[in-house]
C-alpha cells in the first residue's frame, strides 16, 4: 500500500494548533451542503499526504462549501477542501485548508478540531434549478462551483467520510479525526461544474482539478462530534492511532 511522503514537521509549520480538542458537540441546525468530488493531477498525489495517509486511484478531492442558519456559535458558512485518501483501511479526506465566513466560528473550529481557517467570504445559493457556491480572498474569486440540473436522490444513498485534521495538540503534532454526522431532509444531484479553482490560495498549488466525478446538494442538519481518535501523522494508522476523551 502507498504511503504519503510529505514531512510532517515541514506541513505542521502551517498547522493550527488545538488547545483543548472538542468534548461537546456542535449542532448545527438549517444546514445546507454542496459537495462536488473532482479528480486531480496524480504525480503528487504521494507528495501532499503525511506517511499516516495513503492515497488513492483516482487521486481526488472534495470541495465543499456549508452554511448553517443557526447553530450553539452562530450562523455561519464554511468552505473547505479535502484531499481523498484513506488511514489504513478506512476512506478519509485529508483537510487542506477552508475559509469560514465568521471570525469567532473560525476559531472555534480552528481551536477544537485543527480547522486550518484562511480569511475569505463564502457564498451558497441553493435554488430549484441547481446550487451555486462562491469564495471570494481579498475580492478575488478563488473557488467557484455549481450543481447544473438537479435530479432528486434518496438519502439513503449518501455515504459521508471523516476527515483527518493536522495540528499541534496537547499531545504532540497529531491527526484529529473530525467526524460528522448528517440528517438529510432533502438531497439532489446533478451535473458538476467547476469554474474556478485556486489552489495556491487554498494552500496547495499541486491540486490541479482535471475531470468531474460527482456532485451533491442538500438540506438537514449536521453535527460536529466531539473528537474520539487522533493519529500520530509520521506512523500508519495501525501502529499511530490512539482515543481521547
Amino acid at each position: 500500500m502507498l504511503s504519503g511522503t510529505a514531512d510532517p514537521v515541514a506541513m505542521a509549520g502551517s498547522a493550527p494548533v488545538v488547545s483543548a480538542m472538542a468534548t461537546q458537540p456542535l449542532e448545527c441546525r438549517g444546514a445546507e451542503l454542496i459537495q462536488m468530488i473532482y479528480e486531480v493531477g496524480s504525480a503528487p498525489r504521494q507528495a501532499v499526504l503525511p506517511p499516516a495517509l495513503h492515497p488513492v486511484n483516482p487521486a481526488a478531492i472534495t470541495v465543499s462549501v456549508l452554511t448553517v442558519g443557526e447553530s450553539d456559535a452562530g450562523p455561519f458558512t464554511l468552505a473547505e477542501t479535502r484531499i481523498v485518501c484513506r488511514s489504513g483501511v478506512r476512506s478519509r479526506g485529508f483537510h487542506v485548508s477552508c475559509f469560514v465566513s465568521e471570525t469567532d466560528v473560525g476559531n472555534l473550529l480552528a481551536d477544537r478540531w485543527g480547522f486550518r481557517v484562511l480569511p475569505g467570504e463564502v457564498e451558497l445559493s441553493r435554488h430549484y434549478h441547481g446550487t451555486t457556491a462562491v469564495v471570494r480572498r481579498d475580492g478575488v474569486t478563488v473557488l467557484d462551483m455549481r450543481l447544473l440540473g438537479p435530479q432528486v436522490l434518496s438519502a439513503g444513498d449518501l455515504q459521508f467520510t471523516d476527515a483527518m485534521h493536522l495540528a499541534h495538540t496537547p499531545h504532540g503534532v497529531r491527526l484529529i479525526q473530525v467526524e460528522r454526522t448528517y440528517e438529510v431532509a432533502e438531497v439532489v444531484r446533478g451535473r458538476p461544474l467547476l469554474t474556478t479553482f485556486d489552489a495556491a490560495a487554498w494552500g496547495e498549488p499541486r491540486l490541479t482539478p482535471t475531470h468531474p466525478i460527482s456532485v451533491v446538494s442538500l438540506a438537514g442538519a449536521v453535527t460536529f462530534r466531539p473528537v474520539r481518535y487522533i493519529c500520530d501523522p509520521a506512523v500508519n494508522a495501525w501502529e499511530g492511532t490512539q482515543r481521547v476523551g
